[in-house]
């Protein structure tokens, strides 16, 4: 029972990684930084991933600007 939880948990590590790396790459963020955060803190990263594009979009646009997305 504990292997096949820590062989989920591996697992779940690696894919969180892939995921943001792949995020990373699409929004021009440090990809090495965000993988290891993916696989180190897994789904809890997320938040601070895009409060950190969102930060970014607000300091390139400013405040008062409306952003379209497709």
């Amino acid at each position: 029972m504990w292997l096949l939880l820590m062989l989920f948990a591996a697992c779940l590590s690696v894919l969180c990684g892939v995921f943001f790396y792949c995020q990373a790459l699409a929004t021009g963020f440090g990809r090495k930084r965000w993988t290891i955060a993916g696989v180190v803190f897994g789904p809890l990263i997320w938040p601070m991933f895009v409060m950190k594009k969102r930060m970014r979009l607000n300091r390139l646009f400013g405040f008062e600007q409306l952003i379209f997305r497709a």
